[in-house]
């Protein structure tokens, strides 16, 4: 039986606040190809997607609302037959279907560190140490997908739960249920990474793998080039590598760039956060191409490896100027072609998104469950969620939001229209914005686009009155 909508009586704080928004609606159809050999728990996923999603934010017990739903949820994730990789697996079966017709995927991938402050006894837990923090986690591992055209966000590709012992000096990936897979590195993690990516994708579908600094590492590029059909990289260059110039003569790579002759400039608009003050950069962007050379610390690699090259300076004084050399298979020949690449690369920043989602509107690292066993079922679900809650500030932001038909439902439309009446023949971008709007996005020409927390609190909004309207037309 489908779950009652809750949007009506929806959850507020202190300040009268709208907490959560809910998109259960729009997640039950990553989950229903899911297969435990049982059809009970697949039902149960999406059932649990269902209450999970109405509130993302809420504790297990608010969010399922009664004490048999929650014992429900906590025996599902305890249930030997329910791998966290299947989970995914759905996700990503319909995932692929929307991709039927795309030529190119960019496939972007990076870390970020789980810790549980509120629940420190959980079992199973790593090393996560440095000079400023002593505790215990795991390291989250994910690649994601955006369209190159839309630069809208398709789904989570491929998951890794890393596990580091220090005093073994050893790392390995959970894997969910089966057995541990021991990493050589912490590096090997990317291509493991980009290579299920591939594998998953369609063979005539492009990858396109856009790293940060991370990734930097010359057997990543072996592999890439000489090992992955039909893909490509753009890589923030982490190294002043040794390298043959174009002239055949040896140098070294940050060097050699900074003498590269100008191909064009770009203005940007840099938005203001993290300590940082909005202001408008102006760019200057040089190409150029030569060969990495196999580094001398490793006896394992030898040659060199063809790389086009992209640098970007900031022109003018800043306290933190942008400064990029980037690594990259791809045509630079033409300005066009160096700007689209450097486009692609911003694109990059779609994932520290997605995790402040899944750790602040999913709030994954407030769970209590007792071991990771259980907390990585939960994680897939929440992962999910989490790319349909930052999808959300997405179709207020993008250039080719769908129509308005396929956003919101009539009732929804009725009600947008009838309190923002020139909405009236707008394309769909314009009803996520005013969606935001009624979250508490001013619209500003100042303004920067909104945020999913907007988005999150005008959706809710919107679905409540929407349930009245309907409620009042029976």
């Amino acid at each position: 039986m489908e779950r009652c909508s809750r949007g009506w009586r929806p959850e507020v704080d202190k300040d009268g606040q709208l907490r959560d928004m809910d998109v259960s609606g729009w997640i039950r159809t990553e989950f229903r190809s899911a297969e435990f050999g049982d059809k009970r728990l697949t039902d149960r996923l999406v059932q649990l997607g269902d209450e999970l999603g109405s509130s993302p934010a809420e504790s297990i017990p608010g969010a399922c609302e009664d004490w048999a739903s929650t014992k429900a949820t906590y025996r599902f994730c305890d249930n030997e037959s329910v791998e966290s990789n299947e989970i995914l697996s759905a996700h990503k079966q319909e995932q692929r279907s929307r991709l039927s017709e795309s030529e190119q995927l960019l496939i972007v991938s990076d870390t970020t560190y789980l810790t549980f402050p509120r629940h420190p006894s959980k079992d199973d837990l790593g090393d996560i140490s440095s000079s400023d923090i002593d505790v215990e986690g795991v390291k989250l591992h994910t690649s994601i997908g955006l369209d190159p055209d839309t630069h809208q966000m398709t789904g989570v590709i491929d998951q890794q739960v890393l596990i580091e012992d220090q005093q073994a000096d050893t790392l390995h990936e959970t894997n969910g249920k089966g057995e541990p897979i021991q990493l050589e590195s912490d590096q090997e993690k990317w291509i493991r990474g980009d290579r299920q990516a591939r594998d998953w994708l369609a063979s005539d579908v492009n990858s396109l793998f856009v790293h940060d600094r991370g990734a930097d590492s010359f057997a990543f590029y072996e592999e890439v080039t000489k090992e992955i059909e039909n893909a490509g990289f753009i890589v923030r260059a982490n190294q002043n590598r040794r390298i043959w110039t174009d002239t055949g003569e040896p140098g070294k790579l940050f060097d050699w760039s900074s003498d590269l002759a100008e191909q064009g400039r770009k203005t940007i608009e840099i938005q203001q956060g993290g300590g940082r003050k909005a202001r408008t950069a102006e760019l200057s962007i040089a190409t150029g191409t030569c060969e990495l050379r196999a580094p001398r610390n490793n006896p394992d690699q030898d040659g060199s490896i063809e790389v086009n090259v992209v640098r970007v300076d900031e022109v003018g004084e800043t306290d933190d100027p942008i400064q990029w050399v980037l690594l990259t298979t791809e045509s630079v020949t033409e300005f066009d072609e160096t700007l689209t690449l450097i486009d692609y690369y911003g694109l990059r920043w779609r994932i520290e998104d997605w995790h402040k989602v899944l750790k602040s509107g999913c709030k994954i690292e407030e769970r209590q469950l007792q071991s990771w066993e259980r907390m990585e079922v939960l994680l897939s679900v929440y992962s999910v969620i989490a790319w349909k809650v930052l999808e959300l500030r997405e179709l207020a932001r993008g250039n080719s939001a769908p129509s308005p038909e396929i956003l919101l439902t009539e009732a929804e439309r009725t009600i947008l229209e009838t309190k923002f009446p020139e909405l009236s023949g707008q394309n769909g971008k314009a009803y996520a914005v005013s969606v935001a709007k009624l979250g508490g996005y001013l619209d500003r020409g100042s303004d920067p686009p909104p945020g999913w927390q907007a988005m999150w609190k005008g959706l809710q909004k919107l679905r409540m009155w929407a349930e009245g309207y309907e409620l009042g037309a029976e």
